[in-house]
């Protein structure tokens, strides 16, 4: 079409030529408008993500979380939901893995299962031709409470005057729950995380005992004074080790912040639960004078504690990578400090000398010195190489000592529980509930590391009736000496 002449047109025409326009007008502003709104959600979207960025990819957040991508806990997930992976993957093993089976049960009882006619034509059968066997498990129907009265005799000696009352290993010292309810709520709070409430629950539907949360409560918090003596002898054991892995999260004690901390090593793990943050924690629990080596992070109370540390790899790799994403000097930074832990790993899988290993110290250091000595701008890389430097006298204690590990992994995976509990449960309430929180805890998760049976380690230590008073239920730890 060729360009219209304006003079050509009539009055009416422009008229209504110009009504078009102001109406094509009116329709991009309305364009524009929504667009405006479409930006506007953009750009809240981009916020939202930066934010979750920040708090799931900071170079302190766990490989593990980094990965999944959401803060919710795994209790927060639907049922539906139960066989999906929150970090990528698919459910089951990784392929290479070979597949664990269920092993199959011997049958306590037998059942012939037969049929004497034809479903089809009613004709009668002569014999079976076969069986088609089925194992079947089943658990027994829920059982009553037993009660038992125990009617102790006390004595009064002729000799002294003592009294004595007459004691019974099923009988324990105080209340009216036996070992097993004891045991069994412990367990379901702790292993199953059942609110108080719902275990008070479970007792009744399973068996027709009835008792109150507070009652649930209170029978955890006996098994958790009669475990207290083995909960100091844990510690005693991680005292005398050579290698403790430490470290704490946040906690709230009645909506105040509070920490617990784990100690952990090969055999023993121990949790304290205290209102501070600080170097006393550890000089508490472990003692002054602790001789071994603590593999740790870079937080401040480590270093105030004891100058025989090993500073976890992990951290301070996590800390080169997200520096060299947000700076360019970082990166080469980053690959030369990556390169230092490879080659140092793999030249000590041949298990060398001590003098060889003395060696290796030496020439690794040099390594980090060189990396501190670049020159940067100020920003996240600089304060990388003030981290490394700061830490100098700590990265390469496991290359001298082969009981050590380089990285805080062991830790980190036992605050893992605490961590999933502070989700459910928000809130210690006092003292009294900081000293079970950690004692229950500590038993817990030593006798998994050695391989015994939880509910039959409860038994066992609420059955010795060492239980300690409730005026010593306190979080604290025993002096020595």
């Amino acid at each position: 079409m060729g360009s219209l002449n304006r003079d050509n047109l009539t009055k009416e025409e422009l008229f209504s030529r110009f009504l078009q326009l102001e109406q094509r007008v009116e329709e991009v502003e309305q364009e524009n408008a929504q667009l405006r709104e479409k930006l506007q959600e953009k750009d809240e979207r981009i916020e939202e993500l930066e934010t979750r960025l920040r708090k799931y990819e900071n170079p302190h957040t766990p490989p593990s979380k980094r990965r999944s991508g959401t803060d919710e806990s795994p209790t927060s997930q639907d049922d539906e939901d139960d066989d999906l992976r929150t970090d990528g993957g698919t459910p089951g093993r990784k392929d290479g893995h070979d597949p664990e089976w269920r092993s199959t049960a011997d049958p306590d009882e037998e059942i012939e299962v037969t049929c004497d006619r034809c479903p089809e034509c009613g004709d009668h059968f002569d014999e079976s031709v076969g069986v088609s066997p089925r194992l079947v498990e089943e658990i027994p129907d829920p059982q009553p409470p037993e009660i038992t009265r125990y009617n102790r005799h006390y004595y009064q000696c002729d000799s002294c005057g003592t009294e004595t009352v007459a004691a019974h290993p099923d009988c324990p010292d105080e209340g009216q729950f036996g070992v097993n309810v004891i045991a069994q709520s412990a367990l379901s709070r702790y292993d199953h995380r059942l609110p108080y409430r719902k275990i008070a629950d479970r007792f009744e539907q399973l068996h027709g005992l009835e008792l109150s949360g507070a009652s649930a409560w209170h029978a955890t918090e006996r098994a958790a004074r009669a475990g207290r003596c083995e909960y100091e002898q844990i510690r005693q054991e991680i005292l005398d080790a050579d290698v403790v892995h430490i470290d704490e999260t946040g906690i709230k004690r009645d909506g105040e912040q509070a920490w617990i901390w784990t100690f952990q090593t090969v055999q023993h793990t121990l949790y304290a639960v205290r209102e501070s943050r600080g170097s006393d924690v550890p000089a508490e629990v472990l003692g002054e004078d602790f001789a071994g080596t603590v593999v740790c992070d870079g937080w401040t109370a480590y270093p105030a504690f004891s100058s025989n540390l090993q500073r976890c790899w992990a951290h301070i790799l996590r800390e080169a990578e997200d520096a060299a994403e947000k700076q360019a000097e970082g990166e080469p930074i980053y690959q030369a400090l990556r390169q230092v832990y490879v080659a140092l790993q793999a030249r000590l899988e041949s298990d060398p000398s001590p003098r060889e290993r003395a060696n290796l110290q030496r020439v690794a250091r040099r390594e980090l010195e060189s990396l501190i000595d670049r020159s940067v701008p100020d920003g996240p890389v600089a304060t990388l190489l003030g981290k490394i430097e700061g830490g100098l006298d700590h990265w390469l204690t496991f290359v001298g000592e082969p009981a050590v590990s380089p990285t805080n992994n062991a830790a980190e995976n036992a605050l893992r529980e605490p961590v999933v509990l502070r989700k459910i449960i928000g809130t210690l309430r006092n003292e009294r509930g900081m000293f079970v929180h950690e004692t229950v805890l500590s038993l817990l998760a030593t006798w998994r590391q050695q391989g015994r049976n939880p509910y039959e380690e409860l038994r066992r230590v609420v059955s010795n009736n060492e239980m300690i008073s409730r005026a010593h239920a306190v979080p604290a730890v025993e002096t020595s000496g």
